[in-house]
């Protein structure tokens, strides 16, 4: 018997205003320590979708109107977002939001507020420090005055000194630079190996999320339309032309091409 995700979403819906529809029977796994990774264009959903499991949604006037979201056996689609975060459900929102007239370490010390393992803020420092050395070498700094890759392992940081067990991550890539998208992925993969924290990561690249992912879902217009293994995906014609960006010889198609793209009818099979 396959054991039991640590995240499940049941064809839930969601309306923002009590109006506007939009994630329509949304359905997505994550097992207990697995990499989860969920594609798609600007506003296919996929922010709303963490905001769905975090809680977020209630702070902008949205609401799961249908479906349910279960962690760890327990509905939570009812619950406030600070009580989901109690139980081990971390987002790091995009944009790298740091608290920034505060300094490095404070920042990070604001994550362990939520501890709830008897660790202590020094264990916790220590953790994030060991995955995040230029945090160390920061952390007297003000965060508003430090570089965006620093910023957004300050998030990350941050997330992991509430101890969770799932880690909703948010467009990481956002405004860096290659070498340190690579970087900040790279301590992403090695933080997720030795300490088996589950991830669901939200990535407009696809090709670099499907690098640390096993399996993902893409999501169009608040659905989800495709989902399968990472090597499967990135084989895919679709998948290559849309999200990955080459054609089957390699080439890379023009915006123009692009652009005009429909969905392929096998994909609402």
């Amino acid at each position: 018997m396959a054991e039991e995700p640590i995240l499940q979403l049941n064809n839930i819906e969601v309306k923002y205003h009590e109006v506007i529809l939009v994630l329509k029977g949304v359905s997505i796994e994550v097992p207990k320590e697995g990499i989860v990774a969920l594609l798609g264009a600007n506003g296919a959903g996929k922010s709303t979708t963490l905001k769905a499991i975090s809680g977020l949604l209630k702070h902008e006037d949205g609401k799961v109107t249908d479906g349910n979201i279960m962690f760890m056996g327990e509905r939570i689609d009812r619950k406030h977002a600070e009580d989901i975060a109690k139980a081990g459900i971390i987002q790091v929102i995009e944009g790298r939001r740091v608290f920034e007239h505060l300094t490095v370490e404070q920042n990070l010390k604001v994550g362990a507020h939520l501890r709830r393992d008897g660790g202590s803020v020094k264990d916790g420092l220590e953790m994030v420090y060991h995955y995040f050395p230029r945090l160390k070498e920061k952390r007297s700094e003000t965060a508003g005055f430090i570089s965006g890759g620093e910023q957004q392992m300050c998030v990350v940081g941050r997330a992991l000194m509430a101890n969770p067990k799932l880690i909703l991550l948010d467009e990481p890539s956002m405004g860096l630079a290659p070498m340190l998208i690579k970087e900040i992925f790279n301590i992403v993969t090695r933080l997720h190996r030795e300490s088996k924290i589950a991830i669901l990561l939200v990535e407009q690249n696809a090709k670099l999320a499907l690098s640390v992912a096993p399996y993902a879902y893409v999501m169009e217009t608040g659905r989800i339309v495709m989902d399968d293994t990472a090597e499967k995906l990135s084989e895919n014609p679709d998948i290559k032309d849309f999200y990955l960006g080459l054609t089957d010889l390699g080439a890379r198609k023009s915006f123009r091409e692009v652009k005009h793209y429909k969905r392929r009818k096998r994909w609402l099979t």
